[in-house]
């Protein structure tokens, strides 16, 4: 499954042609901001798409993890470990606009397709929380019998949540309906990162410890098969074309590319240290991904799959998020 590295002489080259490729051009997608938590030293970093630049670090508190768009294209939810609430940061004003609620200790979070709940992973509690938009209450708490949730993804249907659970090496599919656990699916030890693909037909589950990732269908919820990996997984994206699945693989400090739907790895990027999270442009030309054990986030061009650059952050860059602005209003004449 695996293929052979890129020649360093090629990867160079290649490297300076799509680094050229940065330059502005009137077909590429503009107004797009990419936001960067970085644990270490609580601050979140604003950056433009436009020109790769940090255009504000702002102060968000301590062990800043995760974040999350709301269906509104503005809020932005921002985690910080050991917190019992979320705050919600206006991406277009870059003013936090209040908090809500989240669980004891929610460490991932998911919105359901029609945005009328948000659903918290709780680490240490072994439970999912859901809270309610429009009340901004917290409406109920799902056992779902898994042992440190990391992870919480929601299918396109609304109809089932995917809860990662590290330390039982399992994957809980809970009915939203009826709020009860239909299902584990066997993965393996440290299981965070789930992924669709584009139809949502199929899941990929990384398995941890277990140096590979599960292709499930989401309709039987059944193992299909297992694609071997060179080291463990953590994070996992589909481009937003449906051609490529984007993993990292932290104690390589790389990005591995898998093809889709046969399976075939098609690239193994170096990343710096530890790369963790991955974010897509909408349009699908760049893959941000920040590397934990640095102050980098790291750039790369996801149609050739190669890093082009490297921009400062803050210290232990982890949740990533791009984020589309609304059009400028037009001037009155």
């Amino acid at each position: 499954m695996i293929g052979p590295p890129i020649p360093p002489s090629r990867l160079a080259g290649a490297i300076l042609t799509a680094t050229l490729a940065l330059a502005p051009t009137a077909s590429r997608a503009a107004g797009e901001r990419i936001f960067v938590t970085n644990t270490r030293d609580g601050t979140l970093s604003v950056i433009s798409r436009d020109t790769h630049k940090v255009i504000k670090t702002i102060r968000v508190g301590r062990k800043t993890n995760r974040l999350a768009l709301a269906l509104d294209g503005r809020s932005i939810f921002v985690i910080n470990d050991g917190k019992s609430h979320v705050r919600i940061l206006d991406a277009v004003t870059l003013q936090f606009t209040g908090r809500m609620r989240s669980g004891r200790d929610p460490y991932n979070m998911a919105f359901s397709p029609d945005g009328k709940y948000a659903y918290f992973v709780n680490t240490y509690s072994d439970n999912v929380s859901i809270l309610d938009m429009a009340t901004r209450k917290i409406v109920g708490l799902i056992k779902h019998g898994g042992n440190n949730p990391v992870n919480i993804k929601i299918s396109r249907d609304g109809r089932f949540a995917y809860v990662a659970n590290e330390l039982s090496e399992d994957v809980s599919v809970i009915d939203l309906r009826t709020r009860k656990t239909l299902v584990h699916i066997d993965a393996g030890h440290y299981i965070e990162g789930i992924a669709f693909n584009r139809d949502g037909t199929r899941a990929f589950f990384l398995n941890g410890e277990r140096k590979s990732y599960s292709v499930v269908d989401t309709k039987t919820h059944k193992i299909l098969r297992m694609i071997a990996l060179r080291d463990e997984p953590h994070d996992a994206l589909v481009t937003p074309d449906g051609k490529f699945l984007y993993l990292t693989i932290s104690h390589r400090n790389a990005v591995s590319i898998f093809s889709l739907p046969d399976h075939q790895e098609v690239a193994f990027v170096k990343q710096g240290v530890r790369p963790d999270l991955i974010a897509f442009t909408p349009d699908g030309e760049f893959a941000y991904i920040t590397n934990r054990d640095s102050r980098q986030l790291v750039v790369m061009d996801a149609r050739r799959h190669m890093t082009v650059m490297k921009i400062r952050v803050g210290n232990g860059p982890h949740g990533v998020l791009v984020v589309p602005m609304p059009p400028a209003p037009v001037a009155r004449k």
